[in-house]
């Protein structure tokens, strides 16, 4: 099973739709959001593409019953847990909320934040540790995302914007990617 992630879209509702594309492409069964979507308005292709969507909210994520409302009341206050495929997944906005948590990177097969713009991968103990970088592109240049595959526990980085139909990001220090 595949799962999209997906962080910091701050608006930017054609940055979403390119990355909703690449999901697609790549097959994934359920999205993950970490925060700073800001308007409901931009996940409405992905619930209208019926993949299910779970997410948590960022710091600039004003309008929290509008995201409750557009994803079927998936939207929670981070850290929150979860379990898809099989598999413990921690997620989270900001990597400050997880200080509690990521010490114990036994207890969870990924743990997720966004919140910086910049896209990583690692590992913490036998968890996978994420960060799918800027979904809006308006930091870097380049709208990011992340695909993992919850059978091998890898993920890789994505360039929604990249011209072929591949578009991997080179992270430095990426553990786990295939």
């Amino acid at each position: 099973m595949k799962v999209g992630i997906l962080s910091d879209s701050h608006d930017n509702r054609g940055s979403a739709v390119d990355i909703l594309s690449v999901f697609l492409r790549e097959h994934v069964e359920t999205v993950l959001h970490l925060g700073d979507v800001c308007s409901p308005l931009v996940l409405e292709p992905f619930r209208a593409c019926g993949i299910p969507l779970l997410g948590v909210f960022g710091n600039n994520d004003v309008n929290r019953v509008g995201l409750k409302a557009v994803s079927g009341n998936r939207f929670h206050r981070g850290p929150y847990l979860c379990e898809i495929g099989g598999r413990k997944i921690l997620m989270s906005h900001a990597f400050d909320e997880l200080q509690g948590e990521i010490g114990d990177g036994g207890k969870f097969d990924l743990i997720l934040f966004g919140h910086t713009h910049r896209p990583l991968t690692m590992r913490v103990g036998r968890a996978l540790v994420i960060n799918p970088g800027e979904a809006c592109g308006f930091v870097s240049g380049r709208p990011t995302c992340a695909v993992i595959d919850l059978e091998t526990v890898t993920a890789r980085i994505l360039d929604s914007a990249a011209d072929d139909d591949k578009g991997e990001v080179q992270v430095p220090g990426a553990a786990g990617r295939r």
